[in-house]
């Protein structure tokens, strides 16, 4: 009995730990694809939360140089060449393509897909149709900054009340109980001592 244990033994064991490190390879693959695709969409999101915020400074300064007489591919370049900032950086190479021949509104359909944004596709979306249609561009841009505004106004009130909420959990969840028991305990250790003593 003890002699076809071993065998036993000597046969399957192989194939255990054969099988076992495919499975342990495997799983450490999908755990490291999980991970680094968890840090790819963090880092996007980092780097669109960067760009919406600047975007705001953007909008308007495109709009006092639109409002002062410049075109709008002069008016982005000229962003582009002063600004800095991870919007401006995505901003250059399509001021390049558009200094080789690249027009305004296909410059803007390349800015919409680059940035994963709604706030920026909004704004592309509505200075293409003002350009195409020969509405006054001035009217639009001044829509889109104060769109803008309220937008970045709504993301700042959003991030300040789940900050509320973040710093409502230490005070529920720590300084509560323990103030609640300072304030229960010479009452416990009374009724201990009237019980002791009778």
């Amino acid at each position: 009995m003890e002699t076809r244990l071993i065998l036993a033994l000597i046969v399957i064991a192989p194939l255990i730990l054969h099988f076992g490190l495919i499975v342990v390879d495997e799983f450490r693959s999908e755990f490291i694809s999980t991970v680094h695709g968890y840090s790819l969409r963090k880092s996007k999101r980092r780097e669109r939360e960067m760009i919406e915020g600047e975007f705001p400074l953007v909008v308007e300064l495109f709009a006092i140089l639109v409002g002062g007489g410049m075109s709008p591919s002069t008016a982005l370049a000229h962003i582009s060449e002063k600004g800095n900032g991870e919007f401006v950086s995505i901003l250059e190479p399509i001021i390049c393509e558009m200094r080789e021949g690249l027009n305004f509104a296909q410059a803007l359909d390349i800015l919409n897909r680059q940035v994963d944004s709604p706030i920026i596709r909004r704004f592309c979306d509505s200075l293409a149709i003002s350009v195409e249609r020969g509405t006054p561009l001035i009217d639009v841009v001044s829509r889109q900054v104060e769109e803008v505004r309220q937008v970045q106004r709504t993301a700042i009130s959003e991030k300040a009340s789940k900050a509320e909420l973040a710093l409502m959990i230490p005070v529920v969840f720590l300084i509560l109980p323990i103030s609640i028991l300072f304030a229960l305990w010479p009452s416990y250790y009374s009724l201990g001592g009237s019980f002791g003593a009778g």
